[in-house]
């Protein structure tokens, strides 16, 4: 990891135990549940900077390969293939598919083992 992703992980580490410890407590009913999104949003991109990216090029290869017939005439990949996927799903254009299903699943394994992998 270099010295961009550590720092980067740390500053989210140190938002995310402010935010933790100083502001949840004095929130409650709405307020604190959206302030917990916000504490796993940053959970999830300090993981993610931990892991160098790879995390996230790791997923993004596995699920361009799902999407080889959404290729550009210039054979690129679409440039938001994560919400071209998701506009997918929400069509019903990839109910069934069992290769959609691993891959999501697998995105989802990896980045649950990082968030264990914690700082």
């Amino acid at each position: 990891m270099n010295g961009g992703e550590a720092g980067g992980a740390r500053l989210l580490s140190l938002a995310r135990r402010e935010i933790e410890e100083q502001m949840l407590p004095q929130l409650s009913g709405d307020a604190r549940y959206r302030a917990r999104l916000v504490l796993n949003a940053l959970a999830l991109a300090e993981a993610e900077l931990r892991q160098g990216g790879r995390q996230g090029a790791e997923a993004r290869e596995r699920l361009s390969g799902l999407l080889a017939f959404e290729t550009k005439a210039d054979g690129s990949a679409p440039d938001d293939l994560e919400r071209s996927i998701q506009e997918q799903i929400r069509q019903g254009a990839r109910d069934g598919d069992v290769a959609l299903h691993e891959a999501l699943l697998a995105v989802t394994e990896a980045r649950l083992r990082a968030l264990d992998a914690g700082p």
